[in-house]
């Protein structure tokens, strides 16, 4: 990987962040006027501590592999398995600095990091699965 490459890896972890974010907002959203409306706002702050935690699990180990499939098929000849590994990192990082790194050794966030990071390898692998079975055959 170029050094650029690197920087890049940032920039993907943020933007990972962000959207887990969007996605867990949207989540309450949905169920606060849909599911279960009604209730006091302590009710659904409540709710927030026990559901949020489920959406960045699911829906950021969905974004990740799709961040691994993407970011692999955009430039085949970029190490996508260490670009991966990097994003993954900076974004165990930056998720365990917004909470002042309150729970970032708690068995939760250490398996949530890791289901994430086999997804972007996974998304990775199937990128290049993709890649390789896509090149044409030599003629002789």
């Amino acid at each position: 990987m170029k050094p650029i490459d690197f920087a890049k890896t940032i920039g993907v972890a943020v933007a990972l962040l962000a959207i887990n974010v969007l996605v867990a907002i949207l989540v309450m959203l949905v169920y606060v006027f849909f599911i279960n409306p009604g209730h006091p706002n302590e009710f659904y702050e409540a709710a927030a501590l026990r559901i949020s935690p489920w959406c960045s699990h699911i829906a950021g180990t969905a974004l990740f592999l799709g961040a691994g499939y993407l970011f692999t098929k955009r430039l085949p000849g970029r190490n996508g398995f260490l670009f991966a590994v990097t994003f993954t990192v900076w974004y165990a990082i930056i998720d365990a600095a917004t909470v002042g790194f309150l729970g970032a050794m708690e068995i939760e966030f250490l398996l949530s990091m890791t289901a994430k990071l086999v997804a972007a390898l996974l998304g990775v692998f199937f990128a290049r699965r993709t890649i390789v079975n896509a090149e044409p055959t030599p003629v002789n």
